[in-house]
């Protein structure tokens, strides 16, 4: 008899030969009499005994075969809700993190802090396209729109990034319970909108924010933004704040010799990434 394949049965049946195995070997037959005894090889039987040992009668029971529903998924949905609501709350410095925008790496360290669990870079690309925290062209690097002067750019010093906002659309679901609630749950991301600066490798630095017209939060940004690159910036901002804009021109006086905004109301595009710049 040839040793029939245990994984080409029903469940049913599966739980029945294995509990059938471990109830033969339990009573002091060896595992190659068993082996031919139901048709199966003897590793088979050895590894479902050895489960049985390790783990008792959780080990005989059948599950059903493939993934459960969402466990293609590196977070579970509980999971999920936490890093957006806590993303679209918190500074990643109030997390605990050593920088002061989001970034796919700063992210990928939230999860792997909180959760054990380690993400790819494209994994975390994708989880911000699935809860839309970022548009997928930002993303792809596809944005649309006109074109930055690349002159007046390559002609000062520094490091140019290209100033962007976008609606936040929040995940739909359930409301969070007490143990899913973010580190920073005093605030709600209902209604907010991305700020997001895109560098010349394309690097995606963002913060939410409730006004991105309003010149406090713009200054507030764009002082995470210089403390997080740590050189002199070149910004293109494609919009003016429609309100307390006198904040952000006074900031920007004052750190002169630190950055520089330019104000280019049509859209601007994102240049096209290049390797490296993971900062």
């Amino acid at each position: 008899m040839y040793p029939q394949d245990a994984r080409k049965v029903s469940p049913d049946v599966l739980e029945a030969l294995r509990r059938r195995a471990v109830a033969a070997v339990e009573s002091g037959l060896s595992r190659a009499e068993v082996a031919r005894m139901l048709g199966v090889s003897r590793q088979t039987i050895s590894v479902w005994h050895r489960e049985y040992r390790t783990r008792g009668e959780e080990a005989l029971r059948s599950r059903r075969r493939g993934r459960q529903r969402g466990e293609q998924l590196a977070l579970s949905y509980a999971q999920q809700l936490w890093t957006i609501r806590t993303v679209t709350t918190c500074g990643p410095d109030e997390v605990g993190l050593s920088y002061w925008l989001w970034t796919n790496q700063a992210l990928a360290e939230l999860v792997n802090n909180r959760f054990r669990i380690a993400l790819s870079a494209t994994t975390v690309r994708n989880y911000l396209i699935r809860w839309g925290v970022l548009p997928e062209s930002v993303l792809f690097n596809r944005s649309g729109g006109g074109q930055a002067d690349p002159g007046r750019a390559a002609a000062v010093s520094g490091e140019t990034l290209w100033m962007h906002s976008a609606p936040f659309h929040w995940l739909t679901g359930p409301q969070l319970h007490s143990d899913g609630a973010s580190a920073c749950s005093e605030t709600d991301g209902h209604g907010s909108a991305m700020l997001y600066a895109v560098s010349a490798r394309g690097t995606v630095l963002f913060l939410c924010s409730h006004d991105p017209f309003d010149g406090v939060r713009l200054t507030e940004f764009y002082d995470r933004l210089l403390r997080q690159r740590g050189r002199r910036l070149n910004i293109v901002q494609g919009w003016k704040p429609t309100h307390r804009a006198g904040v952000l021109t006074a900031w920007i006086e004052q750190r002169a010799g630190e950055v520089s905004v330019r104000i280019a109301v049509e859209d601007v595009s994102c240049p096209a990434p290049r390797s490296g710049d993971a900062r």
